[in-house]
């Protein structure tokens, strides 16, 4: 049976340092590559054309959603995917999305998206979140917002999710600054029109966030929470991952000990929630109920695409965590299983390493 046709759609300006890395990433599934060019003045479109890509040029007008339009108007498969200049379709998982793609699919399919943050990439240093990514080419479906635009047009139940995963290198500090002062703009100019949006004073901390100015990040997530709980809405859950990271990175667990469990009644299936609310615990000296958190995070499994998650929390993080814990209430052999259990899943956690030498160094001590 002919499979459907997939088209990769991208919008670009002056992405010369890793426009190669992306496009290279889907040549070998992509039937076309679409990329709107919106004013690069350096080799972008030179090297987009070396893929073979189709580019375009459309006038920037401070609003993502418009040029992501754009893009979709000239893509011919059946697919979309949509992809950003520094990005990168994971080879090993990419490589399957050609065989899942059949007709009777809804018509938003979700991918992990793992973001790399810092000063250089790291696997121990990265957040995910399941993103609509892979949309059917028809005409309802269209994006909005001036700025963390997303696809509207299909009903929630409309969504399936896809094993397949990108990277995202745009959060690493020496590109994030130039994106930060650029969203950050788009941002105040669409609260002039949107004030009542909580939304985006969510996606403003997130900024001041990424921009290393964490206290203006803390108090625009406690305001945004409080906007939405005076229009008698639940927050969502991005907004509450990031007040505890916040509170957690300034040490104020007392702070962050109050109101995590109305969080969490909200939202009992979310992963890093718990995973926090474990080091929230530990950290004031509450180890048993820290065990607890951390091994329902273990057990807890959600493909809820609203949900960020930090990279690892379902399973090295805590069982690192764990270990920590169990060696806390003198509970050596515990620990060293759960210390084992996190570097079998990432050899590279340092704090399991350091801990597991302690431990065994002990134990050949006792013998």
């Amino acid at each position: 049976m002919k499979r459907p046709k997939l088209s990769v759609c991208m919008i670009v300006k002056n992405e010369e340092r890793h426009i190669a890395r992306c496009l290279e990433s889907v040549q070998p599934i992509a039937d076309e590559i679409i990329v709107i060019d919106t004013g690069s003045n350096d080799r972008t479109e030179d090297i987009c054309t070396s893929f073979h890509a189709q580019v375009y040029h459309h006038k920037w007008e401070q609003d993502f959603s418009q040029a992501r339009n754009v893009s979709l108007q000239h893509a011919k498969g059946e697919w979309i995917l949509i992809l950003d200049a520094d990005e990168e379709l994971d080879p090993d998982t990419g490589s399957l999305l050609p065989s899942l793609l059949t007709d009777s699919l809804p018509s938003l399919g979700c991918m992990k998206v793992v973001s790399y943050t810092g000063k250089e990439w790291d696997e121990n240093e990265a957040f995910e979140q399941r993103q609509i990514r892979l949309i059917r080419n028809q005409q309802n479906i269209t994006f909005t917002g001036r700025v963390c635009e997303r696809p509207e047009g299909e009903e929630e139940s409309s969504i399936f999710s896809l094993p397949c995963i990108i990277h995202h290198y745009g959060y690493l500090e020496q590109e994030a600054q130039q994106k930060l002062k650029h969203n950050m703009s788009l941002l105040n100019m669409e609260l002039l029109t949107s004030s009542t949006d909580p939304s985006l004073l969510y996606q403003k901390a997130a900024e001041y966030d990424r921009g290393n100015e964490h206290d203006k990040a803390l108090r625009l997530a406690v305001d945004c929470i409080k906007e939405y709980k005076r229009k008698k809405q639940i927050p969502p859950p991005a907004i509450y991952y990031l007040k505890y990271k916040l509170l957690i990175d300034a040490e104020r667990y007392e702070e962050a000990e109050r109101d995590i469990h109305e969080a969490l009644r909200h939202y009992p299936d979310y992963c890093t929630l718990h995973y926090y609310k474990g080091i929230i615990m530990y950290q004031l000296k509450k180890v048993r109920e820290a065990i607890t958190a951390f091994d329902t995070c273990l057990q807890t499994i959600n493909e809820n695409h609203q949900y960020v998650q930090v990279k690892g929390a379902a399973d090295f993080r805590s069982s690192c965590w764990l270990g920590v814990c169990h060696a806390e209430l003198h509970q050596h052999m515990t620990a060293v299983l759960y210390l084992q259990k996190a570097l079998k899943v990432n050899p590279k956690c340092a704090r399991a390493q350091r801990l597991l030498t302690e431990l065994t160094k002990d134990q050949a001590a006792h013998a």
